[in-house]
């Protein structure tokens, strides 16, 4: 019975919440990020934050990591300076939100807070429940000479919460310079996200999608091309305080028309385990998709998710 209404409840929240490039799960009402941002943090993320201070994002949701990622534990969190505006582009729900507290803002010296998390010990595996990739991904096809921002987040289903800070948007939503912060609120999240330096991506172009075999590393098969490169990925802290996988370097720039898979993969002797895992925002996929509104898909044989996306000529918008 308990695991029907932990079912019922995550499949209630993910009807209710929007994806977003800062990868917006099913959480707590208390958790209030809004609106897709381009992170930023550690592993070479773009930009975010809204603030030139030498200082980086706070942990605020948390997280799991694993295979040897490691983060160290602060000894006190401080709340010195409180954001005070400007609140651009925000809207009146949005400052409701932001009524009756002190708001501090990431990448703010002095502004320090961390949200619980484990530093899994070596080879202890970690399931992962859910996959969200980025709206960036999910709903927009690449252009050609245009950046393609690839991004995704996983995440467990605790079974004992952990702490969380309550976050909500400041100013500049769907930018670069979006800032968030938090009103030093904690909550119960029942997920974390996970965290590992093993995960990978590699972006191909293919013909021919029925002949597509997984060797460890890439697809082989007729007509698929070798790995794309020329960008950077990593897990990164976004804005919103969340550890996910982001593309750096502006992320992946299309140079030719055509069908391509975006995969991404555990590297060898990873304890992170996709097997059981299910895509956030469709349970049960149907008919694989090559065109806008693109449908990412687990492979649990192979420990892996891609989606496959189509690359056309300039036109149309997508927060690129």
């Amino acid at each position: 019975m308990k695991t029907f209404f932990v079912l019922f409840a995550l499949l209630l929240a993910l009807t209710l919440v929007q994806c977003t490039d800062n990868s917006v799960i099913p959480v707590q009402e208390d958790f209030v990020t809004k609106g897709p941002g381009n992170g930023g943090g550690t592993g070479g993320g773009n930009g975010g934050g809204g603030h030139t201070e030498p200082a980086g994002n706070n942990l605020s949701f948390p997280v799991l990591a694993a295979d040897g990622f490691t983060i160290t534990p602060l000894a006190n969190p401080t709340f010195t300076s409180a954001y005070t505006g400007p609140f651009t582009g925000l809207t009146t729900e949005d400052l409701g939100v932001l009524e009756g507290y002190n708001w501090y803002a990431q990448k703010v010296e002095g502004n320090i807070w961390q949200a619980d998390f484990n530093n899994v010990p070596q080879g202890q595996q970690v399931d992962v429940t859910f996959v969200d990739w980025g709206d960036a991904v999910e709903a927009v096809d690449p252009k050609i000479g245009r950046p393609y921002r690839i991004e995704l987040a996983l995440y467990n289903n605790l079974s004992i919460p952990m702490r969380a800070y309550t976050m909500a948007l400041l100013a500049f939503p769907s930018s670069p310079n979006e800032t968030q912060g938090t009103n030093n609120t904690l909550y119960d999240s029942y997920y974390a996200s996970i965290t590992s330096p093993n995960g990978k991506v590699v972006v191909q172009k293919f013909t021919n999608q029925e002949t597509l075999t997984w060797d460890g590393t890439k697809w082989i098969g007729e007509g698929v091309s070798e790995p794309i490169t020329g960008f950077g990925f990593a897990p990164e802290l976004n804005v919103g305080g969340k550890y996910i996988y982001g593309a750096s370097q502006g992320g992946w720039t299309p140079s030719e028309i055509g069908n391509y898979r975006i995969t991404f993969y555990m590297e060898g002797g990873s304890s992170v385990n996709l097997s059981s895992a299910f895509i956030a925002d469709n349970i049960s996929p149907e008919i694989p998709k090559v065109a806008e509104n693109n449908q990412a898909y687990v492979d649990m044989t192979n420990n892996l998710t891609y989606v496959d996306v189509q690359a056309t000529t300039g036109g149309g918008g997508g927060g690129h």
